[in-house]
């Protein structure tokens, strides 16, 4: 009898325990997803910030090539419109650092954080170019 009951408790000890691995398993594959997630989502977002801050170089190239062939007036202008653009590449320069030390804790506010600057940016990127477009006209009548 006193080895039955052993064997029982043993049994049940040894499907506990099981239940125990099985369930610390779960655990670590839902860490380690939520990990490669963070992970993914950080890169995606480095590569569109990367992108942001190339277009803007690009757009400043622009403007200094216009400005070479543009009157004082027009100097002024494309000058004003290159200093806004260089605040934007700060602010794009300021997320990518803020991405950069972003850990899975931080994540949910750098992510907030970054998608309103993103927004701000693509906002002024439209009227700057609505901006860009009028002064040339202007100056090409």
């Amino acid at each position: 009898m006193k080895t039955r009951i052993l064997a029982l408790i043993g049994a049940a000890a040894l499907g506990l325990s099981a239940m125990s691995c099985s369930e610390n398993r779960a655990e670590k594959k839902d860490k380690v997803e939520v990990q490669v997630n963070f992970e993914d989502e950080k890169a995606e977002m480095r590569k569109e910030l990367q992108e942001l801050e190339a277009n803007i170089d690009w757009e400043i190239k622009q403007l200094e090539m216009k400005k070479e062939k543009a009157n004082a007036e027009m100097k002024a202008e494309i000058e004003e419109m290159e200093a806004e653009l260089n605040r934007e590449k700060t602010e794009v320069g300021k997320a990518i650092d803020d991405l950069e030390k972003a850990t899975e804790n931080t994540w949910k506010d750098i992510k907030t954080s970054v998608n309103k600057t993103t927004r701000d940016i693509e906002k002024e990127w439209k009227k700057l170019k609505s901006n860009v477009e009028e002064t040339f006209d202007k100056d090409n009548k």
